[in-house]
Order: C-alpha cells, then structure tokens, then sequence
C-alpha cells in the first residue's frame, strides 16, 4: 500500500476488540479471541474476513481508512471507520476515501505536524428495518433518502405528504432501522481511547445532520468553527418554542428549513437551519482534542501583537448568524450555487434602516435568520 498511518498498523484482531462493542460479535455468532481472518490483498486495499456463525465483519485497509462492515447474514448491522487526515486540505486521496477532502477552507489540519483523524459510525438493529427502502414515494424511501425529496427533486405535493407522516414514525433522517443499543457511544469512546494512546493530537467527525452532531456534543466534541457552532445555539434555542416534539420530530423540523422559503410555514420556521448543502466541500467539523497539539513559537511580526493589544474586552453582544430574506436583503448579486444563504461580505453586513422612501419596513427581530451552509455526508 502506499500508505502507512499510525492508525492502519494496528492489528487488526485486537483492534476489532477494543473498537466494537460485544453484542455485534455474539449476533454473528464470533469467538473472541477472533480467528484467524480470511485475506485478499491489492496494491491499493488490504482485506481481511472475519467469519462466525451467523455473519462475518469485514475489515478494509488502504493505510489511510480503516472501513469496518459487519452483517447479520446479508443484512447490514455495522459501518465504521477511522480515518487519518494526513491528506486533508492537498489533492491527494486514498482508495477508501470516498468524499473529497481537499478544500482547505474547513479540511486543513490545525498545525504542521498535527495527528488528526476523522470517524464515522452507523449501526442497524436488524429486525426493525423500515419497508419500501428502495422504492421511491414510500415513507422508508424517503427516511433513507430525504436528499432526493429536499435538494434533488423537490415536489410539494410528494414532500408534504410524506414528510408528515414520518414526523410521527419515530425516526431520524437517514435512519432506516434503530441503531443497535449502545454500539455506537462504544465505538466512539474506544476511538478516542486507541487514538490517544496511538499519539493523536485530535479525533473529528462531519455530522451531516443535526441529530448526529446532538450524539456527537453529548460524548464531549465541540464545534471546530464558530459558525456551526451559532448555528446549532439557533436551531436549539427555536425547540423552545415547541416542546412536545421528540427528538426524531425536531430532527424533521430541521429537515424542514431546507425547502424552497415559499414553502415553509412560519409557523415551522426555526431561527437557522442546519449548514448542510451538496454543492460544495464545506463540511461542519466536531472534534474533541486528545493530546496537545504543536504551536508555532512565533506568529507574525511585532506589529500582529500590537494589532492583537487593540482588543480591550469581550464582545457585549453575541453575534448570531442571519438570513436575509427577499424583503430585507441588502445584497442584490447572485450569490453563486455553492451558498444558497447569505455568504458574501454585503449579504453578511448589517442590514440598514430602510428610508421614508421604502415601502417596506424592517423584519421583526428574531425573525428571518439563518446560517451559512455546509455540508458532508
């Protein structure tokens, strides 16, 4: 292979060990110690097969990405991976690197010689798989795919009548089964644990969805940019304004701010919507920092640190992130495809009083605000 991260020399047995909770084994019916796994080697992927009783997991390697599948039978159950960023932020890619990571405006590493390395985790129960997964216009089709009814293809008429029945279903976007219990929190905290010890300096993950960076900030990891961060602040302080929803609902409430504005009742708008968009490379990172990271001793010259003493105090006010709607907006140039919201310098200026001359008066406060976008799957 041509690569040969920290995280990809670690045995792969032990590691499935420390890395996946127990209750995957004992469904696929797995000893532990584990045998001896079957192996296929290319020059891009080393592969390794677990067997057991019931199923198998099974372990890729490109030196880069650790891609973990395991299946009840056919049925998927579990889909994991660990990732070193080493290559974020050039144009470099790994074989099992399937999203472009090579925008540095949100993918490059905090500091020359930084560890860093990214996770992502699903687990499905497998008797509660929802029906229809793969047939377009069914509630289960719309769970596993609500991109192709939000951004793709968008139809009043198909949208409304099924997003108002999987309001009541119980489950999250993208949740086509309940993921098994517990497995998930596991993963997560062995990640952290292995990386530590391994010598990494940060551990990140790209929350597609709003539910998923709720999982995420409950096991410790913060927002990396302020932006994201004002975002959730929003969309967490507009629950507020509808407590009976369970946390599914209000991750279809979220889901919601994403339609054409002409089509989202007023009643349902929330102060932001999530920052996700599929036109770009502009992810919303999390990490949690686990050992130091390494500082220059020095940036700029003695005139940064007489800029830097200019600061005197905080900010009084907290600076919350707005959208412009077409009767308040100060900005009257295409934005460009990649940013439906607001994110040019005169669409993110304060919007001026209007003059005696202007029919239109100023929005209420609070009302019309929303976040730039960004996004990863």
């Amino acid at each position: 292979m041509q690569y040969a991260s920290k995280l990809c020399q670690a045995d792969s047995g032990q590691l499935l060990s420390q890395l996946i909770h127990p209750s995957v084994f004992s469904l696929l019916g797995l000893s532990t110690p584990l045998p001896a796994p079957e192996n296929n080697e290319t020059p891009d992927v080393l592969t390794l097969t677990y067997r057991g009783s019931n199923g198998n997991i099974v372990v890729r390697n490109d030196g880069i990405r650790l891609l973990i599948e395991a299946f009840l039978g056919a049925v998927p159950v579990l889909r994991c991976a660990l990732r070193d960023r080493q290559l974020d932020g050039t144009e470099a890619g790994s074989a099992l690197t399937f999203f472009p990571n090579t925008d540095p405006a949100c993918n490059r590493l905090p500091a020359p010689g930084t560890l860093a390395a990214e996770l992502s985790i699903y687990s499905w129960d497998p008797n509660t798989y929802l029906a229809g997964l793969d047939v377009e216009g069914t509630v289960g089709h719309f769970i596993a795919d609500p991109d192709h009814y939000i951004w793709k293809n968008f139809d009043p008429d198909t949208f409304f009548k099924l997003w108002e029945q999987v309001f009541f279903v119980g489950r999250a976007p993208w949740q086509t089964a309940r993921p098994m219990s517990g497995v998930a929190t596991y993963f997560v905290k062995q990640s952290i644990s292995f990386l530590k010890g391994l010598g990494y300096h940060r551990l990140d993950a790209v929350p597609s969805w709003f539910n998923v960076a709720r999982f995420l900030k409950k096991l410790g990891f913060k927002f990396t940019y302020g932006e994201h961060e004002q975002a959730y602040d929003a969309i967490v302080r507009g629950f507020k304004g509808f407590p009976s929803l369970d946390h599914s609902q209000q991750s279809w409430l979220v889901a919601l701010q994403n339609v054409p504005e002409s089509y989202l009742p007023a009643d349902l708008k929330l102060p932001a919507r999530w920052p996700v968009t599929h036109t770009n490379m502009y992810w919303v990172r999390m990490h949690v920092d686990l050992n130091p990271i390494p500082v220059p001793d020095k940036v700029g010259s003695q005139l940064t640190e007489r800029i830097s003493r200019l600061k005197v105090c905080p900010p009084a006010e907290t600076v919350e992130p707005v959208l412009h709607t077409a009767a308040n907006c100060p900005c009257h140039t295409t934005l460009g495809a990649s940013s439906p919201a607001a994110t040019g310098p005169a669409a993110t200026s304060p919007v001026e009083p209007p003059s005696p001359q202007t029919p239109e008066s100023p929005a209420p406060a609070g009302q019309g605000q929303q976040p730039v976008e960004g996004s990863k799957q």
